[in-house]
């Protein structure tokens, strides 16, 4: 490892231990609980059953079963696997700790796996406390390597007085994040301003809010082509980002962030140019056919964008050559371990090469500096050694 920093992941994953939901949910929903199940093919997690005992939400976990990647990074997964397989730094926080330092990574930022199909459960109380009980044991978790695994909860946003104690509580337990739902099944932008508390409890606890790929009460796939709909898998956060912009949330929440995970961050170039070319030419027609835009603050929705917005990603060429554009504030690498198509093992070195021709500067904001920032994480910033290009 040649880079001159030790890394910082914005987007890291746990891997749910079976146990998680079946002893921790609330007793109520026990019987429902998320459980892992062995079949002769593999080990699937069942989130939701019909009343004959088939699977209606789940699935196996082949994608996170990935200790093969170690011996052999090239290696290919399918969707079958033991949880045997799973590295264990996905689950033992000490073990991630000593994985991280043998990557030349300091600290990462940690979502769920399994939970991230929660997010399309329709009982709204059983998937709140599925939330819940997740976000009790990720706090647990990071507590066992302090000031090295920083969680992000899961919200439930559909009753606001109910997410903003959540999002109180989950702060109050060290949580630097919370994740909601990227598309509402009700329809609902969140620019309404029935969600204006949340926007502002956020705020106050300096707690950025997290659109991570897949995450969602509505799907990503729009062709049933599944290389379509995952090259194309930005585009749900990609229209939640510019509705939250042209609503003018950010103009009523100065000190909002939100950030999109594992969309990659190359999207942005496609609409930052164009916002601000339809922000000055349509609001007459627009607002004749449809809701007027609502910036108040003089920027544009660019600029809007550059002050609150961070988009990560794991291989993204495409960004970091353009971060001049996107934002170099604004971009942030992920490792995304442990699934199949993360950034991981050799971290630096994966990065590294994407980084060629860039200045050290901006290597170290890319790779460290920036999620130190967007989360006020208590980590020293990088600065580049005296020398080092510019």
């Amino acid at each position: 490892m040649t880079l001159p920093f030790r890394l910082v992941s914005a987007d890291s994953h746990v891997s749910e231990p079976p146990d998680l939901w079946t002893t921790r949910i609330d007793r109520e929903f026990r019987d429902r609980a998320p459980h892992l199940v062995s079949t002769a093919s593999g080990d699937a997690y069942v989130v939701e059953q019909d009343a004959a005992g088939g699977m209606l939400l789940g699935g196996p976990i082949g994608l996170m079963a990935t200790k093969a990647k170690y011996s052999n990074p090239d290696a290919r997964f399918g969707m079958e696997g033991r949880f045997s397989d799973v590295p264990e730094g996905a689950y033992d926080p000490v073990a991630r700790a000593a994985e991280m330092d043998r990557e030349g990574m300091e600290a990462e930022i940690l979502y769920t796996s399994t939970g991230l199909t929660l997010f399309a459960l329709e009982d709204v109380d059983f998937r709140r406390a599925c939330f819940r009980a997740f976000n009790d044991w990720l706090a647990e978790h990071c507590a066992g390597a302090p000031n090295r695994l920083f969680g992000v909860a899961m919200v439930d946003i559909v009753d606001v007085d109910v997410a903003v104690a959540e999002l109180e509580r989950c702060a109050g337990m060290g949580l630097r994040g919370a994740m909601i739902t990227i598309g509402q099944r009700s329809g609902a932008h969140y620019g309404d301003p029935r969600f204006e508390r949340f926007w502002s409890a956020a705020e106050v606890l300096e707690v950025p809010i997290s659109l991570h790929v897949a995450a969602s009460e509505t799907t990503w796939m729009s062709t049933g082509n599944r290389f379509v709909d995952f090259a194309c898998v930005f585009t749900p956060t990609m229209y939640t980002v510019l509705s939250m912009i042209f609503s003018g949330l950010f103009d009523r929440h100065p000190k909002l962030k939100v950030l999109s995970v594992e969309n990659d961050a190359s999207w942005p170039l496609a609409v930052l140019g164009r916002m601000d070319d339809r922000w000055e030419l349509d609001q007459v027609w627009a607002t004749e056919r449809g809701p007027a835009a609502q910036i108040t603050s003089g920027r544009t929705p660019s600029q809007i964008f550059h002050d609150h917005v961070g988009c990560t990603f794991m291989r993204d060429r495409t960004a970091i050559v353009n971060r001049e554009i996107i934002g170099r504030a604004n971009l942030m690498w992920g490792a995304d371990f442990p699934h199949f198509d993360g950034a991981w093992p050799d971290s630096a070195a994966v990065l590294e090469r994407q980084f060629d021709g860039v200045p050290v500067a901006d290597q170290m904001a890319i790779g460290r500096n920036n999620a130190i920032r967007f989360y006020n994480l208590p980590l020293e910033l990088a600065s580049a050694p005296a020398g080092a290009a510019a």
